[in-house]
């Protein structure tokens, strides 16, 4: 073990403000932060004389800065009914400033998340691709160094084939496709992050809406990796009907070949979506039944659901 490992620290400077306005009628809260976290716990490996994998200790340092903002407005003020409506945004921007390369890259589910120096936290890292090879003719046109996926010591070449899919090459300086290529393909931290709410009261009735949302941030699908590899005997789905099958064929899904010799499905941006959403997320109704006891000075009734539905084009699990 690492007896000299220590916590991570953090420093962070905070800025707030809230406003009233139009006779309490319009609240405003912002918040600007920037916190700086120094002594970073990351995992390296082992010499591999130990036998041993990994082990922790103290190798980086890392900043994070955003703002929040929520705006709430009593849009309707009366005696027997009132209604409410507010919206609240997010913003932030994390950037690792120093890490242990030993450390850059963690495997998850077959896929690698980076930790590298001016990149978010948890930034996908893999192969870029633009499309599926349509046809022989098309190869035959493409520069040697992306029409290879292996060059091994005994100079032994091997070819993408029709209905490849066709990544490109990052490096450009190597002869293949190979892990030189892999950079960054999705951030999974959002561009912005909120929610929105409101209230319709009536008398002793009550009506609570609340969605919450996020914008821009990227998922990495393992099921359909799994289940649209086309490499394996594993059910699949129902796109791979679309699958490349003759020359010439037009299709964003390649061809089915056991083993996947190619690498098809190796991690790339065909298994990063768009992670954005809308979602209802709490939905309350309320009655306050009319009680003045000495004992007992107010009774409410209530039901609440959650979840209800989520408006987004990931095609994952919710």
């Amino acid at each position: 073990e690492n007896d000299g490992v220590k916590w991570e620290t953090t420093s962070r400077f905070n800025v707030g403000l809230d406003a009233m306005f139009l006779e309490n009628r319009l609240a405003l809260s912002f918040d600007w932060y920037y916190a700086r976290t120094r002594d970073l716990l990351i995992q390296k490996k082992y010499y591999y004389v130990t036998g041993l994998d990994t082990y922790w200790t103290n190798g980086g340092e890392m900043q994070n800065m955003g703002l929040e903002a929520t705006l709430n407005a009593k849009l309707v003020n009366t005696r027997d009914f009132q209604w409410e409506l507010g919206v609240s945004a997010g913003h932030y921007k994390n950037e690792i400033l120093s890490v242990d390369e030993d450390a850059a890259l963690v495997s998850v589910y077959g896929g690698e998340v980076a930790t590298k120096k001016g990149l978010p936290v948890g930034t996908f890292w893999g192969y870029k691709t633009d499309g599926v090879i349509s046809s022989q003719q098309e190869i035959d046109a493409m520069p040697e160094n992306e029409r290879l996926y292996q060059l091994d010591a005994t100079d032994s070449k091997q070819y993408f084939k029709p209905g490849d899919v066709k990544f490109v090459n990052i490096s450009g300086e190597d002869g293949c496709i190979d892990e030189n290529d892999k950079t960054v393909i999705g951030n999974p931290n959002p561009d912005l992050y909120g929610n929105i709410f409101t209230t319709l009261s009536y008398k002793g009735v009550k009506l609570d809406v609340a969605f919450n949302y996020s914008i821009g941030n990227d998922i990495y699908n393992y099921y359909r990796r799994e289940l649209e590899s086309g490499s394996s005997f594993y059910n699949q789905t129902v796109s791979l009907a679309n699958r490349w099958t003759f020359d010439g064929q037009k299709t964003d899904v390649p061809v089915v070949a056991y083993g996947d010799p190619a690498g098809n499905s190796r991690f790339s941006d065909r298994w990063i979506e768009d992670g954005s959403y809308l979602r209802l997320k709490t939905l309350k109704l309320s009655y306050q039944v009319p009680l003045m006891l000495s004992w007992l000075q107010g009774l409410t009734v209530w039901c609440a659901a959650e979840n209800l539905f989520t408006v987004t084009n990931y095609s994952g699990v919710d």
